[in-house]
Parts: structure tokens; C-alpha cells; sequence
């Protein structure tokens, strides 16, 4: 995704640098024509040149500010009179100096816009780096999952999809507008995998138990959260400013709240619980329904609907349950294909 991001803005900036070249072209001819007809080099118009040489450095670089450089000189150069009126003519080293402060302002400027650009790509390429390596970490982590319990590693797989769908529809809600970006959903799609990270720390005897968990192995559960929440505490502490931590903080912590406040671990109750958390609460609970567990049968979609609309401003913000109950078939159909590729391949 991130990768089909950077293409499409690569593309838009080739486009956008040709635009700019075509533009400063045009106001060359434009300028030049207007400081004859105003007189010649004597009056201030010919200071106008600057604006297209400045602009074409800063988007095109030196090669290209270099030439238009050399143009805008000539065109205000030998042939263009210092008083159009008095047909006063430029002495020779007044146009040689304007071509020559032209051709180190485009340089300079088209220096820096190159090693900005650089700088820029640099960094780019290290934050790629970085997601490949949050999402190898991810997998990794998946991985994981499935040696002990198959259905949980898929269980991961199909939230992190959800996630994304349901998180992509709220987006067009005006109430998400300015909180919902293209980077949240990424981030999300992200951090949705590690809400049950805690659940490596859960004793095989209580995961994998077949039937009821009593009130004791109950509470021990509930700890899932809260031990995954320490580990990506300790991440955070290496990176405080990354927000894919930040998410995936919230999502393992609270993703077990309930709009009316008896969730766990902490009871947070309405929009105390953080969006991205009520949004993985909402799937999570949606893929365990539809799944098969060792200590319960799958529901079919129509049965999870209904089960998860008696939930509504109860255990789930009803804003968002709204959301995913009028694209109900899109998420059944995502799931569905999931399943099947999933099936596939084994």
C-alpha cells in the first residue's frame, strides 16, 4: 500500500515539475515582452524575471534553472534596449552581469532544491525500511500465534482486514474527517495484528482449554491485554514518537472496553475508549463469532449480525456499529474470501 503511495506521488510531482517548467517558460515570454513595452531594463519590471527562475530551480534543479537562467539573460540581454523611448541601448556588462546573477541564483537554488529532494528520498526509503520492518515484526509475531493456537494466527490475519474495511467506511463520515487519514489507516491496518500479542504469556491450559473458563482462568485471560500493552510500553520508550506504537498501544489495551463501561481492563465507558480500539473491538468480536473455537461452534454471518446488534450502546459505539451493519455484505463477502484463501492453502 505504502509502496503504490510513494508511485502515485512520484508520478503527481513529474507532472507538477512539467507544469512548473511550461509555466516559467510562458512568464519569460510574458516578462520579456513586458519590460519592453514598459520602456526596456531601466524600469523595475525586468526584477520580474526572478519569479520564474526561482521557481523553475526549486521544482526542476540545476540542469533545467541553468538553461532558463541562461534564456531569461538573453532575452533581457543585447537586443533589449535600456530606454525603449530614447532608444538607449544596454552597455555590454550591465546584461553580461544580469545573465551571470541569474545563473548563480538558479544554481544556488537548484542546489538546494536537489539536496532537499535527496534528503527527502532519504527519508522516504528509511520509513519504508522501517514499515517492512514493523510488519516483519508483525508477521514474525503471527507466526508465533499459530504454533500454539492456529485459529488465533488467523483470527489476527482476518482482524487486520476488517479493521482496514470498517476504518475505510468511517473515513467518509464527517464526524472522522479531520482525524481519519490515509496514514491512520495504514497505521491501523498495522496495529489491529498485535491486539492479542499479549495472549503468548497465557498458559496453553487456559488458550486452548476446550470448554468454559472458570472465574480464576477468566481473570488470568484478562491479563492479555495488559501484558501486551507493557511490551509495546517498552517499545514506545525507543520510539516515543512513532504512531503506529501509539495505535497499537491503545488497540491492546482497551480493545476489550465496552461503550457502557464493563469492559476491561480499566472500564472505560462512550468515547473515553480510544476510535481505533472500538473500531478492533467491533471486528474482533465479529471474526470470533463467525469462527470455530475449541470451546464453541462458528455462527453463520446472519447469527453474528443479530448476536452484535443486541449490542449496540452496550458493548459497542453505535455510531460505529451503524457503519459496519449498513456494509454488512461487504464484510461478509471479506471474511468469506479470506476463508477461502486461507482453506486454499492448506
Amino acid at each position: 500500500m505504502k509502496n503504490n503511495i510513494l508511485k502515485n506521488n512520484i508520478i503527481k510531482e513529474r507532472v507538477s515539475n512539467k507544469q512548473f517548467l511550461f509555466v516559467s517558460y510562458f512568464l519569460l515570454i510574458i516578462i520579456t515582452i513586458l519590460v519592453y513595452f514598459t520602456g526596456g531594463t531601466s524600469k523595475v519590471y525586468a526584477n520580474l524575471m526572478y519569479i520564474p527562475i526561482v521557481m523553475i530551480a526549486s521544482t526542476n534543479g540545476i540542469k533545467h534553472s541553468i538553461i532558463h537562467a541562461g534564456l531569461s539573460g538573453l532575452a533581457l540581454g543585447y537586443f533589449m534596449p535600456l530606454d525603449v523611448t530614447l532608444h538607449i541601448r544596454q552597455e555590454p556588462i550591465n546584461w553580461i552581469l544580469r545573465i551571470i546573477i541569474y545563473l548563480i541564483i538558479a544554481f544556488v537554488v537548484g542546489f538546494f532544491s536537489e539536496y532537499s529532494k535527496e534528503e527527502s528520498e532519504t527519508i522516504n526509503q528509511k520509513e519504508d525500511d522501517i514499515t517492512k520492518a514493523q510488519w516483519a515484526t508483525i508477521y514474525s509475531l503471527i507466526k508465533i500465534s499459530e504454533v500454539r493456537d492456529h485459529n488465533t494466527g488467523k483470527h489476527i490475519e482476518r482482524v487486520v482486514a476488517l479493521s482496514r474495511l470498517l476504518v475505510e467506511k468511517l473515513y467518509h463520515i464527517s464526524k472522522y474527517k479531520n482525524y481519519i487519514d490515509d496514514e491512520y489507516i495504514n497505521n491501523i491496518s498495522k496495529a489491529s495484528a498485535l491486539h492479542d500479542i499479549g495472549k503468548v504469556a497465557i498458559s496453553d491450559s487456559i488458550l486452548l482449554k476446550p470448554g468454559k473458563l472458570s472465574k480464576e482462568e477468566f481473570e488470568i485471560m484478562k491479563t492479555h491485554t495488559t501484558i501486551g500493552t507493557n511490551v509495546l510500553l517498552e517499545v514506545k520508550e525507543k520510539y516515543p514518537e512513532n504512531k503506529f506504537i501509539e495505535l497499537a498501544i491503545s488497540i491492546t489495551n482497551f480493545h476489550h472496553e465496552k461503550w457502557d463501561g464493563t469492559g476491561y481492563p480499566s472500564g472505560l465507558s462512550g468515547e473515553n475508549i480510544p476510535l481505533s480500539a472500538r473500531i478492533v473491538s467491533l471486528v474482533d468480536v465479529y471474526d470470533s463469532l463467525r469462527s470455530k473455537r475449541v470451546y464453541k461452534k462458528e455462527y453463520s454471518h446472519k447469527e453474528s449480525i443479530e448476536i452484535i446488534k443486541q449490542g449496540e450502546g452496550t458493548h459497542f459505539d453505535p455510531q460505529i456499529l451503524n457503519v459496519f451493519i449498513s456494509n454488512e455484505a461487504e464484510f461478509k463477502m471479506l471474511f468469506d474470501d479470506i476463508m477461502v484463501d486461507k482453506s486454499e492453502e492448506i
